[in-house]
């Protein structure tokens, strides 16, 4: 009996210790479903021609989410710079994801068959995916399917705490007249300020 009252006596204290941790949210899965967003404390903010962007953080990374027309391929260069950048880095989402430093024509891949694809790190996203071949012409081609929104999960452990400076351009953002066009945002070309805590 002494013995039980002795270890509880020595335990006990050690759960008082424990820290006491903030009621959190889920976090979201990145797959292109910007629907998620509603339930959590995210920003909805208006980028225009029909893009909402939602930017939603937690202690360790930093989402974005936006979503587009329909008939829009919605594919994404993001200017990024913070306080642990060494220089600004260019994250580009499409049918692959690859980031280069901003300026640095020789780190830009320039084709589909260069091998700069592929070379990222502390984030991910969901890209345009291949959906077979159309083999209904002369020559195939591929086919594309594409998420309702666009989806990026970036690491603080990468891109620190502190102010971030975003620039986002859209691609192929489908407008009302059925022609394809380029949403920046902001739209006057500054950057939006994100405080990753």
């Amino acid at each position: 009996m002494l013995r039980a009252l002795a270890l509880t006596l020595l335990v006990f204290p050690l759960f008082l210790a424990l820290p006491a941790r903030a009621a959190s949210h889920p976090t979201p899965l990145v797959d292109g479903d910007c629907s998620e967003y509603a339930r959590l404390p995210a920003q909805a903010i208006d980028a225009g021609s029909g893009v909402t962007l939602y930017v939603y953080q937690d202690e360790h990374h930093v989402w974005l989410c936006y979503t587009y027309p329909p008939g829009s391929m919605g594919q994404l260069d993001m200017q990024v710079s913070t306080g642990k950048l060494a220089a600004p880095l260019n994250l580009h989402v499409s049918a692959q994801l690859g980031e280069w430093p901003v300026g640095r024509d020789d780190l830009t891949p320039h084709s589909p068959e260069s091998d700069l694809w592929w070379n990222f790190s502390g984030w991910t996203a969901n890209i345009i995916w291949l959906n077979g071949m159309d083999r209904s012409g002369p020559q195939p081609r591929y086919r594309w399917k594409n998420a309702a929104g666009r989806e990026l999960q970036l690491a603080k452990q990468r891109f620190g705490h502190g102010e971030w400076k975003l620039a986002l351009t859209i691609h192929d953002i489908k407008a009302a007249d059925g022609k394809s066009r380029e949403v920046r945002f902001p739209a006057d070309g500054s950057f939006y300020t994100l405080k990753a805590l």
